[in-house]
């Protein structure tokens, strides 16, 4: 009889493919022992619950479902034993309410086991009536229990290369396996991604395809030696794509061996680090070089001297083997204003490409800030070589460069140290022959200046002045005094020119001194807010005193514009010290109309349209070009005093400050002639036309206690 039941279900089962075994098997035993169950579960690790994937009722199929296994007869099959109840099951297992609900009477359940023989799962028929011969249907359990234990197996097994892959199909690597011979079995779609390659494209070809020949034979030795040596290998290593274009991977590639440990396979893996590579090799780059001219930049000079000089420390008698050139272009901020910033990036680049035309392999082209460049020149014979490779610069920029079909003549200021005689430290060889090139720009520009004792001198002296400035500004040494304006029409004051004193340690120091030294260490922005603030504390003094119409000229350098706000600010100071903006009229140098401070124009007008006056001192000394006049905001030309002292000895001069007075009357501009001492003087700018006077005919500059006395007794006559 069993005999039969055994052949229904090989039978059953033998045509079943194994997408549907379990629900086959499990439906062919149903019939055979006339379960109204039969299921196969899986136990989780924990053996709390089980879950079933095949079940059969009456010989169907139906849904799976999950139950908890705790006070159930499936505990005791997934702890490893066969567990048979002819009847009576609920009795046994009184709080199993599965048992209750589905009015099961009888019960045969027997483990399913692991290859490592662990229950991982288990066969069960559940009977409503009592089973007539449980020992028959526990028999043919285990008898196919083997069978179902290996479809398990066999299925837990595809599912995890199922699942092993889709990891590699999905991977984000690329992944290449080769056969013991080093043929391409296979390929994952990120390989194909990386590299353009298909699997028939690499059909009978060896990883060879894809070498870009960057790699010697060497470096190919040194890896197979480690791969089978090791059995591992990983690194860098550029390749080709199938379109040609080279990129850079990290590789690891693995020996695999079969169950003999003989060699069966090669697998190698690999990502794209080409992006990773260029963006490190981009940072190196800007640590070493100038992003816009292609040059070192000074970093990369100072490394360079330092390994150049190493070759000379030895040769106590050779005084000059090397100098370092430091170069400005000659008023660069002009190519920005006059055409663009692009223009003059553009100048910078030209400029960097000529003088790396002149050097040799052995020297070096720096760009060390905007418009400075250095170059260092190894190998000198003699003093005189480094005249003659000046010379060779010079004659270079001779030649003018063409940018957008403009023509500009570019000029350089240089300043030369020699390594060794001036200096033996990189940094201090570049402080002196910046040291020089400063010196070279005051003399003109346009030329060259060699370090000196007299430099160094100069430079300590200077820098001993800054510090008491720096000082003077913490101590509060600055005062101001106040040169009355007198109006010719109104025969009256109605202004004062306020200007700043310094009396260091009991000694006062000339505006003329300590002014251009403020200007030049950056000083002057400061001073100048401190001569603002004072001037507005004494207007408002004077105003509350009843004098209301007097107007403060307050100097400010073209050194001060530097910042876009620097407009906001010193409106924000007159209206903290709540006066109106027209009682302040500000004086700048007739440097302002240089073409290149043409940005200057923007902060005028604002200034201007606060209330706040702009006169133009001494005019007629510099850019007094009417074409640049017309273009700035001024309301006051200041005529230079040297012009009014010689009106009474130079007939000609007569004729020029006419001209000044008529050119300002056409432009709707006001005149002060400055520096007037004499009656005659006053006679012939009355003559003139002109409107207002200031100088020693009338009064010097008061003390501000005297201001208010001025005003109340001045007399024209």
């Amino acid at each position: 009889m069993i005999a039969d039941r055994i052949t229904n279900i090989v039978k059953s089962i033998s045509d079943t493919n194994s997408d549907n075994f379990f629900d086959e098997i499990c439906v062919s035993l149903s019939r055979a022992i006339s379960a109204d169950f039969v299921f196969i579960a899986t136990i989780d690790d924990e053996k709390k619950y089980a879950t079933s994937i095949a079940v059969a009722n009456r010989g169907c199929t139906v849904d799976n479902f999950t139950y908890a296994l705790e006070s159930s007869p499936c505990a005791e099959v997934s702890n490893e034993s066969i567990c048979t109840h002819s009847c009576n099951i609920q009795e046994c297992y009184p709080d199993d309410q599965l048992l209750v609900d589905m009015n099961i009477n009888g019960y045969v359940g027997v483990p399913l086991k692991t290859n490592k023989g662990h229950v991982d799962a288990i066969l069960v028929a559940l009977f409503e009536k009592d089973i007539g011969n449980s020992q028959e249907v526990e028999t043919l359990f285990l008898l196919f229990s083997g069978l179902i234990e290996k479809e398990l197996h066999k299925s837990s097994f595809v599912k995890k290369i199922q699942f092993t892959n889709t990891i590699i199909e999905n991977a984000h690597e690329a992944i290449m396996v080769c056969d013991k011979d080093k043929n391409i079995t296979y390929i994952n779609p990120s390989f194909t991604r990386m590299t353009g390659y298909s699997q028939d494209d690499l059909k009978n070809q060896t990883p060879n395809v894809l070498s870009s020949g960057r790699q010697n034979r060497d470096f190919y030795k040194a890896m197979w030696s480690d791969i089978n040596d090791k059995g591992h290998w990983q690194g860098e290593i550029w390749n080709r794509r199938k379109d040609g274009k080279e990129y850079l991977e990290w590789l690891s590639i693995t020996a695999i061996v079969d169950e003999h440990n003989e060699l069966s396979h090669y697998t190698a893996f690999f990502t794209d680090i080409t992006e990773q590579y260029r963006a490190k090799e981009k940072i190196k780059y800007q640590d070493s070089f100038d992003e816009l001219t292609k040059v070192a930049n000074k970093k990369s000079l100072f490394t360079f001297i330092e390994r150049s000089v190493i070759q000379y420390l030895d040769y106590p008698e050779c005084t000059t083997p090397a100098a370092l050139l430091v170069i400005d272009v000659d008023l660069f901020q002009k190519f920005n204003s006059l055409y663009s910033h692009a223009f003059g990036d553009e100048v910078l680049i030209q400029v960097a490409a000529r003088l790396q035309s002149i050097i040799r392999a052995s020297d070096i082209v720096a760009r060390t800030s905007g418009d400075n460049f250095a170059l260092f020149v190894n190998h000198l014979i003699n003093q005189d070589s480094i005249s003659h490779f000046v010379d060779k610069v010079t004659k270079a920029f001779n030649k003018p460069f063409i940018i957008d079909g403009i023509n500009i003549k570019v000029t350089l200021s240089i300043g030369i140290a020699y390594f060794k005689r001036d200096a033996q430290d990189v940094h201090r060889l570049f402080e002196k022959a910046e040291q020089a090139m400063f010196s070279a720009k005051e003399n003109g520009r346009n030329t060259y200046e060699f370090f000196s004792q007299r430099l160094s001198d100069k430079a300590n002296t200077e820098e001993a002045f800054k510090v008491s400035l720096e000082s003077a500004i913490e101590n509060d040494e600055f005062t101001t005094v106040y040169q009355p304006i007198v109006s010719l029409k109104h025969q009256s004051v109605t202004k004062f020119e306020v200007l700043v004193r310094w009396n260091h340690q009991g000694t006062w120091i000339s505006p003329v001194q300590f002014i251009p030294m403020a200007e030049k260490f950056g000083l002057i922005s400061t001073i100048g807010d401190i001569v603002l603030n004072k001037a507005c504390q004494e207007l408002k003094k004077l105003e509350q005193m009843g004098f209301t119409d007097i107007v403060f000229n307050v100097n400010r350098s073209i050194y001060e514009f530097s910042t876009i706000n620097n407009d906001a600010s010193w409106l924000d100071t007159i209206n903290n010290y709540d006066l109106d903006p027209k009682r302040i009229c500000f004086e700048l140098t007739e440097s302002v109309l240089a073409p290149e401070n043409n940005s200057c124009i923007t902060l005028l007008n604002e200034l201007q349209n606060a209330g706040c006056k702009i006169a133009l001192d001494d005019f007629g000394t510099g850019y007094s070009s009417l074409n640049y006049l017309r273009r700035f905001p001024i309301n006051t030309l200041k005529i230079d005093r040297s012009f009014i002292s010689d009106m009474t000895k130079v007939k000609g001069d007569v004729v020029l400050v006419s001209a000044i007075i008529s050119m300002a009357k056409a432009l709707g501009v006001t005149v002060v002639a400055e520096g007037v001492e004499l009656k005659q003087e006053v006679d012939i700018l009355t003559t003139l036309g002109c409107d207002y006077i200031q100088g020693y005919y009338f009064s010097k500059p008061l003390a501000p206690q005297l201001i208010s006395q001025f005003l109340t007794e001045f007399q024209y006559g």
